[in-house]
């Protein structure tokens, strides 16, 4: 007779780390968009003929001081969420285990420190186009600005009058982004490291669970609900073109639990 299908290891993500996560990206963006104001006042609170040309020194000058800051800032925040992840998941999965009866030694490979690379490389490039959004908004809604507003006396109220509120506006993006790549960091390294931990205690193979976006789905990731998947591999995504795991693209909240060794 086949054995009951026994599973184990379903994780959500912490919505505190997200919190926090997206708390530091916040301040980041504060400062930036703080100096980036201050450095626009000044130029333009001065008298000067190549405006223009002043803004595109002063752009690339802001954009090569911020990218090295969230670049840093970023590695140590991925660090971070990968090590506190980390804990978190193997504590719980041990739990969840014990809870079913099961006591048992797990046997961690090479693959966890290739997660650990993978998390920390994608978050930090996720968040370096902060900046480079950010800026590049800035600098159209300033030439914008500057190409309407004529003299010195004219330029000056077009900082007051046009630049504040454009540049709030792209503030509230780069928040708007930081908040996503929150959510979408932390839920990746949850699934990630559920499933390594699972593969660590001898599972094979997981159950995916569809989760639906907070305003959308994918089409195929509804259809994988349910469906069994190997741990090694996933299920395939022919939106993509390629086998993915649950978290494993962008923006996906997908998890799974997975099957006890000799329940599959």
């Amino acid at each position: 007779m086949k054995p009951q299908r026994v599973t184990f290891g379903r994780m959500f993500p912490n919505a505190g780390y997200a919190a926090k996560y997206r708390r530091e990206l916040r301040k980041l963006i504060k400062a930036m968009h703080e100096d980036t104001r201050r450095e626009i006042a000044a130029l333009y609170g001065e008298k000067t003929t190549d405006a223009p040309i002043t803004l595109t020194q002063i752009m690339a000058m802001l954009r090569e001081k911020w990218y090295k800051i969230f670049t840093k800032r970023a590695r140590q925040m991925n660090r971070w969420l990968v090590d506190t992840v980390k804990k978190r998941t193997r504590k719980d999965i041990m739990k969840q285990l014990k809870d079913i009866g099961m006591v048992l030694t797990p046997h961690y490979t090479d693959s966890e420190k290739t997660l650990i690379d993978s998390i920390v490389t994608e978050g930090v490039d996720l968040i370096v186009t902060i900046p480079k959004h950010y800026f590049h908004e800035v600098q159209e809604t300033v030439r914008d600005a500057v190409e309407r507003g004529g003299d010195r006396a004219a330029i000056k109220e077009a900082i007051q009058d046009k630049f504040d509120h454009p540049l709030v506006k792209t503030e509230k993006q780069a928040e708007r982004r930081a908040e996503l790549i929150a959510k979408d960091q932390v839920q990746k390294a949850t699934q990630g490291f559920a499933i390594e931990n699972a593969k660590a205690y001898g599972a094979t193979k997981g159950e995916w669970i569809h989760i639906p976006g907070e305003k959308s789905s994918r089409i195929t990731h509804m259809e994988m609900d349910g469906n069994t998947f190997d741990l090694d591999k996933g299920l395939y995504d022919p939106d993509v073109g390629e086998f993915v795991l649950p978290g494993q693209l962008i923006y996906c909240m997908c998890s799974c639990s997975f099957l006890f060794p000799g329940t599959e």
